[in-house]
């Protein structure tokens, strides 16, 4: 059966959204991939390499991880990544800033990276297990079940 005009109509925006969706994704990531090659140029012709040159590279790599993540996960980003992003873009502006701020300046910068890392650590106690320690709680429960599966069968076959 034909499908209602307003499912269609919901189908062809979907599309279209997807679309521009994954176009903001390739324009990112080409975006971060020249923002990389000129930062390494930069580093190359001044020939020195500081704190701040390497948590920019930091934060290139966490941008394309993001995108990567949205790309080819469930197109959902997870709240640890564009925070751990804003913690490292905040300590460069304080790292590469700090001569010409004011003490309160510093103080307020400060703690704004406080309240961002507190944000970061409830929002993993909130969700309970870090990802990693998720992972590796499914495969040792895995390992265990498959213990008991295993026991049980030598002893009924016993």
């Amino acid at each position: 059966m034909n499908k209602p005009l307003i499912a269609k109509i919901n189908d062809k925006f979907e599309t279209a959204l997807l679309i521009i969706q994954a176009g903001a994704l390739v324009i990112i990531t080409v975006a971060t991939a020249i923002a990389i090659v000129a930062e390494g140029y930069d580093m190359f012709h001044s020939r020195t390499i500081g704190l701040a040159n390497l948590l920019l590279l930091f934060l290139f790599i966490e941008i394309l991880s993001m995108v990567r993540q949205y790309a080819l996960g469930q197109h959902e980003l997870k709240l640890k990544t564009p925070l751990v992003i804003t913690v490292v873009a905040v300590a460069r502006y304080l790292i590469i800033n700090m001569e010409h701020l004011t003490s309160k300046w510093i103080l307020l910068t400060s703690i704004s990276i406080l309240i961002l890392t507190i944000s970061l650590l409830i929002s993993r106690q909130i969700k309970g297990l870090h990802d990693d320690e998720m992972e590796d709680l499914k495969m040792s429960s895995a390992k265990k079940l498959l213990a008991k599966v295993t026991s049980k069968n030598n002893n009924d076959a016993g």
